[in-house]
Parts: C-alpha cells; sequence; structure tokens
C-alpha cells in the first residue's frame, strides 16, 4: 500500500487526479513551505534557509512533477508569506525547476545519481536568482546571493540525501 500511493505520485497524471493526490500534493508543498519559514534574513532581500531539504526529500522519493509542484508553490508561498513578494513569481519558476530536475534525474537507491540530481537542481536554482537578483537588485547583490544559495544547496543535500533513503526504506 504504501509503495502504491509512492509509485502513483511519481507517474501523476494531471488528467486523473485523486483527492487523495491532491492531498499528498499539498502536504508537500506545506513541507516546502514550513521549511522556508526557517530561515535568516540575508543582504539585499535575501535569505537563507532549509526549503532545499524539503524540496529535494520530495523530488528524490516522489519524483519530478511533486518536486516541481511543492518546490515552486510552497517556496513561492512563503515569499509571500514572508514579505519578500517581488520574489515570488521567480521563486515559483526557480523552484518549480529545480524539484522538477532533480525529480527527473534522481534514481532510487543510487546515490550517484541522486548527488548528479542535486549538483543540476541547486546550479538551476544558484543561476536563476543570480539573474534575477541582478535584473531586480544589482549585479553586485549577486555575489551574497551565490554564496547563500550554495549554502542552502549543500545543506539541503547533506540533509536530504540520508533522510530520503531513510524514507525510501520505510515506504518499502
Amino acid at each position: 500500500m504504501r509503495g502504491d500511493i509512492k509509485n502513483q505520485i511519481r507517474n501523476l497524471s494531471f488528467n486523473n487526479l485523486t483527492t487523495r493526490l491532491i492531498s499528498f500534493l499539498a502536504m508537500f508543498t506545506a513541507f516546502v513551505a514550513v521549511g522556508t519559514y526557517l530561515h535568516i534574513p540575508g543582504p539585499s532581500s535575501s535569505y537563507f534557509n532549509l526549503g532545499e531539504v524539503a524540496i529535494y526529500i520530495v523530488a528524490l522519493i516522489f519524483g519530478s512533477k511533486a518536486g516541481g509542484i511543492a518546490g515552486g508553490v510552497g517556496s513561492a508561498l512563503m515569499d509571500i508569506f514572508l514579505g519578500y513578494s517581488l520574489w515570488a513569481p521567480f521563486t515559483l519558476i526557480i523552484k518549480g525547476l529545480e524539484g522538477f530536475f532533480v525529480g527527473k534525474i534522481a534514481k532510487e537507491g543510487d546515490l550517484k545519481s541522486n548527488i548528479l540530481a542535486i549538483i543540476v537542481g541547486g546550479n538551476i536554482m544558484v543561476i536563476g536568482y543570480a539573474i534575477a537578483k541582478g535584473f531586480l537588485i544589482s549585479w553586485p547583490a549577486v555575489i551574497p546571493e551565490i554564496g547563500i544559495d550554495y549554502a542552502q544547496m549543500i545543506i539541503g543535500a547533506l540533509v536530504a540525501l540520508p533522510l530520503s533513503r531513510q524514507i525510501n526504506n520505510l515506504l518499502k
């Protein structure tokens, strides 16, 4: 039964959404929102948060669609809630792509592909925010943004990789 829901979410079809699948997507989105809420304000409208931990866990376990939806929507909602509304549309796209690509590249039980997935997804996040910040704030403000985003990616990976492995084992 537990593995069944995991496969249903991994093979999610937007033409055949059930209440159960929508409920799981809402929980994943809330998980990302809570991770993002745990934040430390940084320079020039940025903040360090633990949202990557949640995005990576959801994407590694439940795949690209769940990772993309939860990553984009959960993070964008927290941007609005925390007073960074200007960033919400960018976050929706950037974190959505990050979660999607992590879930697309990752393979269950394959540490190398999961690390590669996080490197690719994390760099999408770093590059996306660097470009957005350069245009919205200033290009010199990009340097601290890159440091904060790489720290989020590394901490997210260090926490999510072992946790997702344990959760995967529980779902079998």
